[in-house]
């Protein structure tokens, strides 16, 4: 036995014309948490004139509602608009289909690249609706503040979901208004002390439930759930945890986490997203429990035809039994009105939060995919092959794992040539897997982070007013480093400096000098010979002692000028010393001239 009813269908404002809605052979509405609503109806149409006659076209707007005998106002089941029409011809007649979906559909169109810089969760699904023309209906504020959000190429459906489940909140459009927002609780339906016919909420088995089939699993089900991240602030691991339980369902004999002791009591760790905060890993702890936890029970039923069961609706399952007695929450549901046949029926779902409509499997919404670089931490450099190769850990996924050896990226690597950059025990460092094999990372280079920050000795590393690098630097554990100045018009060149500063390079570029500093000794050896040579300047040598030491002898040349030695005191020393001029000598002395020998020969 079915409920009598009535279906009401308006088109652009207004009622569609009796003589066509007589036509109606099927109405079918779906509702669903995950998907936009959706409508069809389906109209003998023998002489093929029904579009023209009710003047239903691709955008038009449709409401549908429905009364039945405990309803007598009619309770509108979606309102939405016309995005296809059909027209079929077999044995049975001729027939036409008017197919449409709630607003939430045009949320599905287009792809868009957009970043959300400085804002909560909330504020960039406030966005997304005034940009694609939504009214804000149920908005929930949420308090963590992120420093970007990106949506990539993705729908804005797929962006307002996948942030949604970062914050295990849900999203819906319903009236052309966008809800986001927690999800309703089971805990919140009526009681099943009543009966249906003083509340539509509460289904009664042997009354109101035509079919049912409601099933209580430990499939895949876990004591609590762990999520892992990595804050790059403090080079330290993120760990969120939560344990099993869900708002889906509330069986006052059972509960998720009880289904899973039963089994075990297993952990799910959850790796698949790379979190950065504490928070964010919490708000994705508390919605991965729910998602796992919402599974243990379900729910697939068909009742009499009753508007008030919609997706996103708490309800009552009563005279069930052991364990199936408790509140639920509707997760999908559909309206079929058959005048004159089935009448009219109501299908419902409890899924939890797994997507079953083949709407949201073939858009794909349950995420993002795709395989990307990952985050890793050094955890020896001992190779024993000499290959330059460390084992790594992944704070992300596991306190415990070690990797096997991984190589490193080395730019120009070659047979005895390229450069041999080992990273150190403790750096953070990013990984690829060759294939996406996790059993052969790679590690592509060295991070920066919140506790190892990079060198700011020298110049400022990025011009305040161009924006342009100064600086280029490599530096070794003890502080050695090499620096590359493009400081343009104050610093320009290289610079070379070991970590105490005491022994320093400088090849200056603005000065067009080299400048060679040591606190201890500067030793310049050739084998072959050493030249210094000044061309036509200035070669200055000064010391506090200046010695000049000729294995066979020294030789000191003024060319065609002149050589003069200034000081307190001239002494020349040796078996033998010769002073002789091509032109005049001259020997003077301010006081008494000495001159003596073995003899004193004067010629």
């Amino acid at each position: 036995m079915t409920s009598t009813s009535g279906l009401l269908v308006q088109v652009d404002g207004g009622p569609l014309a009796n003589n066509l809605s007589a036509l109606l052979v099927s109405a079918v509405v779906d509702t669903s948490l995950r998907v936009p609503d959706t409508f069809s109806l389906r109209f003998r149409d023998t002489d093929r004139t029904l579009l023209a006659q009710s003047k239903v076209e691709i955008g038009s707007k449709v409401r549908v509602a429905v009364t039945t005998d405990a309803i007598n106002i009619p309770e509108p089941l979606v309102s939405g608009e016309v995005t296809a029409v059909e027209l079929d011809f077999d044995g049975t007649g001729t027939f036409t289909t008017i197919r449409g979906y709630d607003p939430a559909h045009r949320l599905f169109r287009g792809k868009h690249t957009t970043a959300y810089t400085q804002t909560t969760a909330s504020d960039a699904a406030v966005a997304v609706a005034r940009r694609a023309g939504l009214e804000l209906g149920e908005v929930t504020s949420t308090g963590t503040v992120f420093d970007h959000l990106a949506q990539c190429g993705q729908s804005d459906w797929e962006f307002l979901d996948s942030l949604a489940k970062r914050v295990g909140f849900e999203v819906a459009v319903r009236d052309n208004k966008l809800d986001f927002g927690p999800r309703k609780a089971a805990a919140d339906a009526p009681n099943g002390g009543g009966t249906s016919a003083r509340d539509p909420l509460v289904l009664t088995f042997g009354k109101d439930l035509l079919r049912i089939r409601s099933v209580v699993t430990a499939a895949d089900q876990v004591a609590k759930v762990q999520v892992r991240g990595w804050d790059v602030s403090q080079k330290k691991a993120i760990v969120a945890e939560a344990s099993a339980g869900t708002k889906s369902a509330a069986l006052p004999t059972i509960t998720p986490a009880a289904v899973a002791a039963a089994v075990g009591d297993p952990t799910y760790v959850a790796t698949e997203v790379a979190y950065r905060t504490q928070p964010e890993a919490d708000s994705a702890a508390a919605a991965l429990a729910e998602v796992i936890g919402g599974s243990f029970a379900q729910v697939e039923a068909v009742v009499r035809g009753n508007p008030k069961l919609r997706a996103d609706t708490p309800i009552c399952l009563a005279n069930m039994g052991e364990p199936f007695d408790g509140k639920y929450l509707v997760t999908a549901a559909r309206h079929r009105y058959e005048p004159g046949a089935g009448g009219y029926t109501t299908s419902l779902s409890v899924t939890g939060r797994q997507e079953r409509s083949l709407y949201g499997l073939s858009s794909g919404i349950g995420g993002t995919s795709g395989q990307g670089v990952v985050i890793a931490q050094v955890n020896d450099a001992r190779d024993p092959s000499q290959q330059g190769r460390v084992r790594l850990t992944f704070p992300w996924l596991s306190p415990d794992y070690v990797s096997d050896w991984a190589r490193v990226l080395q730019p120009g690597a070659g047979k005895g040539r390229g450069t041999l950059v080992v990273p150190e025990v403790g750096d953070e460092v990013l990984v690829a897997f060759e294939q996406h094999d996790p059993r052969r990372p790679y590690v592509l280079g060295g991070l920066y982070n919140g506790v190892d920050t990079a060198s700011t000795k020298g110049p400022a590393l990025i011009d305040s007013g161009s924006g342009a690098v100064n600086r280029r630097s490599l530096v070794s554990r003890n502080g050695h480093r090499l620096d590359l100045l493009d400081e343009n018009g104050r610093t320009e060149g290289v610079t070379v400096e070991t970590g105490d500063g005491k022994l320093r390079l400088v090849l200056d570029k603005i000065g067009t000098k080299v400048e060679i500093h040591s606190d201890g000794t500067v030793l310049v050896e050739g084998k072959r010979g050493v030249v210094i040579d000044a061309a036509g300047a200035k070669l200055a040598l000064t010391a506090a002692e200046i010695v000049l030491s000729g294995k066979r002898s020294v030789k000191i040349s003024g060319g065609s000028g002149s050589m003069t030695v200034d000081t307190s005191g001239v002494a020349a020393d040796g078996p033998s010393v010769k002073v002789s001029a091509n032109a005049t000598a001259e020997f003077k002395a301010g006081g008494p001239a000495v001159i003596s020998g073995t003899p004193v020969k004067i010629n």
